[in-house]
């Protein structure tokens, strides 16, 4: 087994099988170039169909994929103040050598308890 250049455990035979794939070069070009013929592919299709909506506007060309698009721009970025909400400061759980005000030494208890 070869030896993984990120990692200092060999590569999985499985894994190799399944993902070697992600490791050429090309690989990022076939994903941009395929991603980009299925969007083509998919807006002919939306130029063909004939819709029958109750709505005016969606009946629209691209309805469906601008809604979408503006969806999930919306989803993400909602989690930039989300996060800003819930997150923790670096030293939320205090040092990692100390100890916390309010738990007793447990050498102080077992003395107290002779």
């Amino acid at each position: 087994m070869s030896e993984s250049p990120r990692s200092d455990r060999p590569d999985h035979p499985a894994a190799k099988a399944l993902f070697g794939w992600v490791e050429a070069k090309s690989t990022p070009n076939i994903l941009l170039v395929g991603t980009i013929v299925i969007a083509i592919v998919l807006f002919a299709i939306d130029l063909r169909l004939e819709r029958h909506e109750y709505l005016d506007f969606a009946n629209s060309i691209f309805f469906y994929g601008i809604w979408g698009f503006l969806a999930f721009g919306l989803a993400v970025l909602s989690g930039w103040p989300l996060g800003r909400l819930l997150r923790r400061d670096e030293d939320y759980y205090g040092e990692a050598e100390t100890q916390p005000a309010d738990v007793e030494n447990p050498d102080d208890v077992t003395e107290q308890a002779r």
